[in-house]
Formats: C-alpha cells, structure tokens, sequence
C-alpha cells in the first residue's frame, strides 16, 4: 500500500467482536494519527448503536419498545435498516435481520429480556417512518449483525479519506476495504482447513467480505446448524462452504455473502445488480462457482 515518498501506520483494536485492523498512508505521519483515530471512533460508534448485546444501542430499544410505539433512531442506524430492507425486498427475503429469534435459541445471541414474537414475523414488518423513527408492526428481534459491520469498515473508510489518508485499509475480521492507487491482496480461508489459504482475491479500490461456516458451525439436538439463516425458511447452512463477495462497498458486500451462502448460483442477477463478485468455496477448498458482474473487472477484482 505505501508508495514512494509517503508516511504510513497500521493500528489494531477490539471492535465489532472482532480485532479491526486499520493501515493509512500519506504525506504527513501527525494527519494519518489523526485520521487513523477517527476512523477507530467512527467504527466505535457503529459498535454503539447497533450491537445486539448492548442495552443502551439503538437495536436494544427498538427491540424492547418498536412495536408498541415508535422509536427515534441515529441516521446511521436508519440507514442501516433502510439497507437491510432494500437487500430483503431485492432477495426475495433471503436477507432477513428479524431472525435473532433464532440465533438466540441455538445461542448465537444472547437471551435478553425484550425478546420477542412467534417467529411469524418478517422484515415487512419494520416499519421505516419519517424523521428518524421506527416502529414494528408485531413484535419481533432484530440483529443487524450481518450487514452492520461492513457498514462500520465504510464509515471508517470515509474517516480516513476525509482527514487526508491518499491510501488505506479497513479489516474488521475479515470484512475489509481498501483504497488508493495500488492493489491489495487478500488471502481467502479453506473452508475445511480455515488456518489455511485456499486462494487470493487481487482487490482495487473494492471491498470485500467473507461468510463461512467453519467457525460457528456447532450441533444442535443432533444436527449441525450455523448463524447463517435463508430468511424465507429459517433454515441454517450447514455445509463446511465459504463465500467472498466484492463490491464497491463494504456493507453490500457483507450482505451479498449471506444471500450467495443461501441460494448459491441463483443470486448471479442479484449480484450484477449490484455490480459485485463472488466466489463460492466447498469444503475441499476448490472453487465451485465464480461470478464476475458484467462491468470491467481488470482493474477492480480478481480471483488468482
């Protein structure tokens, strides 16, 4: 990433449950400190407003109080479930944040007292108002787990360009964004061996995340089952997989992983919709389907 002439720094901390990486380069070490902090402030406040596991966050009060009145939210959490509803109308409801009632039961998620809804329910009922409010109309749980966080690697992205970084790179646990003039290699993990590399995504200026099972898979009443959800059907994916979506941002990315884990092949025109790449992994570590959108991927995406 750095270039002749330049200054350049890399710092780590714990966010998003994760380690989120951070690297910035340019002219001046002081403006890329500087820079560097407030992308790790931006990311902490993602963290803050739509963790699941914080009662204060704006996900907890909106669980707790959305379906009998209306709930005043940040712009960027609104932001977050206007997305999070755009990819569940354009996937036919295969992306679904209204399944943490799921998650809570195979103790994906923590037990919380605002827990609530049969299971009926589904992201037709958040109901996204004016000014900021949200209000549901059955009692539901949201998680916005599987998209807040390439949200997060966004916002960071933006802190550092806007505070004078010519070059650098997000990585929250494998969610990652890089910009600038040269292009980034990413290893992408073998599903059945994940200490290992099945391959390398040649990245430029893209973002890029991946979703596997092989970390969360666990059994539960004697069959396997994993946080990765269809929305239409609530059934896990259970096979030793792993998918890696390129895109423009980081958030689409993150959310283009679990409809691709989902429907697999049938998610190509959902992905060029979106201008984005993807790469489907088996267990054996060898590439069983790969997607190029139908704009000029040279100079953006590559899978060597």
């Amino acid at each position: 990433m750095k270039t002749n002439g330049q200054k350049e720094i890399r710092r780590c901390r714990p966010l998003l449950g994760t380690l989120v990486e951070i690297q910035a380069s340019g002219p001046n070490a002081v403006d890329l400190d500087h820079a560097v902090r407030a992308a790790f402030a931006a990311i902490a406040r993602v963290h803050r407003l739509m963790s699941f596991h914080d009662q204060n966050s704006d996900v907890s009060q909106l669980n707790s109080d959305a379906f009998g009145r209306s709930v005043r939210v940040h712009p960027w959490t609104w932001r977050v479930l206007k997305s999070a509803q755009e990819f569940s109308r354009n996937s036919n409801g295969v992306f679904d944040i209204t399944m943490a009632g799921q998650l809570v039961k195979w103790n994906y998620l923590p037990k919380c007292n605002s827990l609530g809804g049969d299971g009926s329910g589904n992201w037709h009922d958040i109901v996204l108002q004016t000014n900021g409010h949200v209000r549901f109309r059955r009692p539901i749980t949201i998680d916005v787990g599987g998209i807040a966080k390439g949200f997060a690697v966004d916002r960071g992205v933006d802190a550092l360009k806007r505070n004078g970084a010519i070059a650098g790179i997000v990585n929250a646990g494998g969610d990652l964004r890089a910009f600038g003039p040269v292009s980034q290699f990413v290893h992408v993990r073998n599903p059945a061996e994940p200490t290992r590399a099945a391959g390398t995504v040649r990245l430029c200026g893209r973002a890029i995340a991946t979703s596997g099972t092989y970390f969360a898979r666990r059994k539960n009443r004697g069959r396997w089952v994993s946080p990765l959800l269809d929305g239409r059907t609530g059934r896990a994916a259970r096979e030793l997989t792993g998918v890696t979506v390129a895109a423009a941002e980081c958030m689409t990315a993150d959310a283009l992983t679990k409809v691709v884990f989902a429907v697999r092949e049938k998610a190509a025109g959902l992905l060029a919709q979106y201008r984005a790449d993807a790469l489907l992994l088996e267990g054996d570590g060898a590439p069983s389907w790969m997607f190029h959108s139908s704009c000029d991927t040279s100079d953006r995406t590559r899978f060597v």
